[in-house]
């Protein structure tokens, strides 16, 4: 099993830079911090967070818990510590995000929208699974870094409904930010759960993405 590709996003440097006992960690101390935490992802593919034990992700490091505890409290420090290299937004989606939603190519950006979007959320599907149902749990650390993560894509979203408003396509009444929400909202849940649906009961993965295209391209104002 390998361990999955994290798409690049801000890191917090004092996080980077110092271990738990506040020393400047070096390039040995990164590799070492990195291995912990590329295999505590590679446990959480199959197991739940609270499955898995430092011991375990030191047995599978092949270093020792002693180790562990120099870099992280814990092991949900260790996704949190993930999260900062698990971006949900990308260049590409913020450019679609920003594209012309009301010409007559609206349908079709809202097609490459969802495909680079489920995309971008499978490369990084298990720590934001993780995430998910922590901060459905009621981890507050989780719930921020949620927040956080959707904070560029609900701005994009937001500012794309209120160019529709302003175009007299979509209702002046609604709360831009509350349909960007809902946009989200969709997205996040149609590559989580989407892989599992079944195509013979009419919706499965492919038929979930175009009919998530036309909701999305119906929100930001597109033409019909």
């Amino acid at each position: 099993m390998t361990a999955q590709t994290q798409s690049p996003a801000r890191k917090r440097a004092p996080e980077l830079a110092y271990n738990q006992y506040g020393q400047k960690i070096g390039s040995k101390g990164e590799r070492t911090r990195q291995l912990l935490i590329d295999t505590t992802v590679e446990l959480l593919e199959s197991h739940g967070l609270r499955d898995v034990s430092v011991v375990d992700v030191a047995r599978a490091a092949s270093t020792s818990p002693a180790t562990f505890y120099v870099y992280f409290k814990g092991v949900p420090e260790v996704v949190l510590a993930a999260l900062d290299n698990a971006s949900q937004t990308s260049p590409e989606l913020e450019e679609l995000a920003g594209s012309d939603w009301l010409g007559p190519d609206g349908a079709a950006i809202a097609r490459r929208f969802i495909e680079a979007y489920t995309e971008l959320w499978h490369r990084n599907r298990t720590v934001f699974r993780v995430r998910n149902l922590a901060a459905e749990e009621g981890d507050t650390r989780f719930y921020e870094a949620r927040l956080r993560a959707a904070a560029p894509m609900m701005d994009a979203l937001s500012a794309a409904v209120a160019r529709a408003q302003a175009a007299g396509r979509t209702p002046a009444d609604l709360s831009p930010r509350a349909c960007a929400g809902t946009l989200l909202m969709m997205l996040e849940r149609l590559p989580a759960v989407g892989p599992l649906s079944r195509d013979a009961d009419g919706i499965g993965y492919p038929a979930l993405k175009t009919a998530a295209a036309h909701t999305l391209a119906t929100m930001l104002g597109a033409a019909g």
